[in-house]
C-alpha cells in the first residue's frame, strides 16, 4: 500500500491537482472507449465465428452428404429394381420415391443457404445431372417392362457412370467448399482469441487500476475516505471485466465443443454414412452387373476400408470389445476409428459399440450373398440382397442406418446446443457494455468535477 501513495506525491511535486485530476478523468474515458472497441471487436469476431460454423457452413456440408447419401441409395434401389421382375418388390419402389423427394428437398435446402460463390455453381450442376440421370433412369424402367434385360443393364451402366463420375463428386465438391470456411475460420478465431483475450484483460486492469489510483490520490491529497461515484465506478469496471472475460471465454468454450469435439465426430459419422450408402449401392451392382462383378466388390471393399480398416490379426469382434475400452490411434484406422477416439457425451460410446455391432452384422450378409452368387445361387443371392425380413441385407442395412442416425443425432444435438449457448452468451453484450462503460465515463466526472470546482 505504500508503493501508491509514494507514486502518487511524485506525481504531485510535477502535476499541480487539478491537472492530475483531470488527466485521470480523461485516461478514464480513453480506457473506457479502447475498452468498448477492443471488447466489441473480439465478441463480434465470436459471433461471426458462432456463425459461420452454425449457420452457414455445417449444415451446407451435412445437406451436401446427405445428398451423397440420398443419391448413392437411390442408385442401389434402382439397381434393386432392375433385378427383380416389374413391380415384384413395392418396397424397392417406396424407397426410390422417398429418396427422389429426399434430393429434391435437401437441393432446395442448399440452394436457399447459398453462402459462398462457388455454391450456386455446384447446385446448378448437380441439379441439371440430377435431371439427367431421372430420365436414363425411367429409359432403364421401361427397358425392364420390355423384357428388354441387356437394354436396361446398357442403360443403366450409362446412368451410374453420371453417378459415380458427376453426380457424386459434385456433392463432395459443395461439401468441401464449406467445409474449407469452416476451417479457415475456425482456425483464425482460435489464432485470435489468445490475443484478443490478453488485450480485454490487460485493458480492464488498467481501467481498474487509474480509478482506484485516483481513489487514493483523492484520499490522500484532500482527505476525503471515500468517493462514492468512482467507488461505483469502480465496481462496475470489475463486474464489466468480469462478465467481458466470461462472455469471451464462455463463447470460445461453446464454439470449441460445437466444433471439436461434436461437429468433428458428426463430420467424420457423416462421412462414414455416405460411403456405407456408395457401398451398399456396390452390392446391388455386384448382382446386376454381372460382367463388371469383381469391379464393384472392389469398390465395396474399398469403401469398408475407408469405414473401418481393422489389422489381420484382429476382428470387428475384438475392435467391439476393445472399445469399451479404448481403440488405440494406428491399430484400428478409418473414418469411424475417428468418431470412436472423439466420444465426449453420455450415451455416445454404447451407441458407437451397437453401431459397430450392426455394421458388422450387415457385412456377414454381405459376404453370404457373395457366396451364393459364386456358387451359382444367383436368386437366392438376389433374394438377400433386396430382401427386408430379419437376416437379410436390406434389413441389416435399415438397423445399421437407424442405430448410426442416433449417434449422429446425439452428436448434432450438442453441437445445435453449444451454437445456441455460444450465442447466447454474446447476447445484446454491445448493450450492456456500452451502459457499463457509460456508466463509468459518468461516475468518473461526477467523481472528479466536484474536486476541480474547489480549486475554481
Amino acid at each position: 500500500m505504500t508503493a501508491i501513495p509514494s507514486s502518487a506525491q511524485k506525481l504531485a511535486t510535477k502535476f499541480n491537482t487539478p491537472q492530475i485530476l483531470r488527466s485521470g478523468w480523461y485516461a478514464t474515458w480513453g480506457i473506457s472507449l479502447l475498452m468498448l472497441i477492443i471488447s466489441i471487436y473480439g465478441v463480434n469476431a465470436q459471433r461471426q465465428a458462432l456463425k459461420t460454423v452454425g449457420k452457414d457452413a455445417a449444415p451446407s456440408i451435412l445437406t451436401a452428404q446427405q445428398l451423397q447419401d440420398s443419391f448413392a441409395d437411390m442408385d442401389a434401389s434402382l439397381a434393386n429394381e432392375l433385378l427383380l421382375k416389374p413391380g415384384a418388390n413395392r418396397q424397392v419402389l417406396a424407397d426410390f420415391e422417398t429418396n427422389r423427394k429426399k434430393i429434391a428437398d435437401r437441393l432446395v435446402a442448399a440452394a436457399r443457404n447459398i453462402t459462398y460463390p462457388e455454391e450456386e455453381r455446384i447446385i446448378q450442376g448437380l441439379q441439371l445431372n440430377n435431371s439427367a440421370y431421372l430420365l436414363k433412369l425411367q429409359s432403364a424402367r421401361e427397358a425392364h417392362k420390355r423384357g428388354d434385360l441387356a437394354g436396361a443393364l446398357n442403360i443403366y451402366q450409362s446412368a451410374a457412370t453420371l453417378m459415380d463420375r458427376d453426380i457424386i463428386p459434385q456433392a463432395e465438391q459443395l461439401g468441401r467448399v464449406n467445409s474449407q470456411e469452416l476451417e479457415k475460420s475456425y482456425t483464425r478465431q482460435r489464432f485470435t482469441n489468445g490475443g484478443i483475450g490478453l488485450a480485454i484483460a490487460i485493458v480492464g486492469l488498467i481501467q481498474i487500476a487509474i480509478l482506484v489510483i485516483m481513489q487514493i490520490f483523492i484520499y490522500q491529497r484532500m482527505r476525503r475516505i471515500l468517493n462514492l461515484p468512482l467507488l461505483g465506478a469502480t465496481a462496475i469496471a470489475i463486474v464489466l471485466l468480469g462478465y467481458t472475460i466470461s462472455s469471451f471465454v464462455g463463447a470460445t468454450a461453446n464454439l470449441k465443443v460445437a466444433k471439436a469435439d461434436a461437429f468433428d465426430s458428426l463430420y467424420a459419422l457423416r462421412q462414414m454414412r455416405s460411403l456405407s450408402y456408395k457401398a451398399n449401392a456396390d452390392e446391388s451392382r455386384y448382382l446386376l452387373d454381372r460382367a463388371n462383378s469383381p469391379k464393384h466388390e472392389q469398390s465395396f471393399n474399398d469403401k469398408v476400408a475407408k469405414i473401418l480398416t481393422i489389422p489381420p490379426n484382429l476382428s470387428i469382434e475384438n475392435v467391439i470389445l476393445n472399445t469399451s475400452l479404448d481403440i488405440k490411434s494406428g491399430e484400428v484406422t478409418g473414418l469411424f476409428t475417428n468418431a470412436l477416439n472423439n466420444i465426449t457425451f453420455n450415451g455416445e460410446r454404447k451407441l458407437a459399440i451397437e453401431t459397430l455391432r450392426s455394421f458388422n452384422d450387415y457385412l456377414k450378409i454381405d459376404k453370404q450373398i457373395r457366396q451364393l452368387y459364386r456358387s451359382g445361387k444367383v436368386a437366392e443371392a438376389i433374394a438377400l440382397c433386396v430382401g427386408t425380413n430379419p437376416g437379410e441385407s436390406n434389413w441389416a442395412f435399415d438397423r445399421y442406418k437407424n442405430l448410426h442416425t442416433e449417434l449422429m443425432e446425439l452428436n448434432k444435438k450438442e453441437f445445435e446446443k453449444n451454437i445456441k449457448l455460444g450465442n447466447n452468451r454474446v447476447e445484446n453484450f454491445e448493450i450492456y457494455t456500452t451502459a457499463a462503460l457509460g456508466s463509468i465515463a459518468i461516475l468518473t466526472l461526477f467523481g472528479v468535477r466536484p474536486r476541480l470546482l474547489e480549486y475554481l
